[in-house]
């Protein structure tokens, strides 16, 4: 017998699709069930958060320094 999966934001009321598993996009190696909606849905924000907090050495343009004494790479 097959387990049915669940979406994780079936709470949306808008699910479209099969609802498979998927990797989480935070590289931990979870694995997320989402219906195809959701996933492209999440897919999009994870690569909008990508763009304005690129994973880089190089600070974006809008960053700024002056604004609260911060460096964009600090080491910790």
């Amino acid at each position: 017998m097959s387990e049915e999966l669940e979406c994780l934001d079936r709470h949306e009321q808008n699910c479209t699709g099969p609802v498979e598993r998927y990797e989480s996009l935070s590289g931990t190696g979870t694995m997320i069930t989402r219906c195809r909606v959701h996933r492209e849905k999440a897919l999009k924000r994870h690569e909008e958060i990508q763009e304005r907090y690129p994973d880089s050495s190089v600070a974006p343009s809008w960053f700024d320094p002056a604004v609260a004494g911060e460096r964009w790479d600090d080491n910790y």
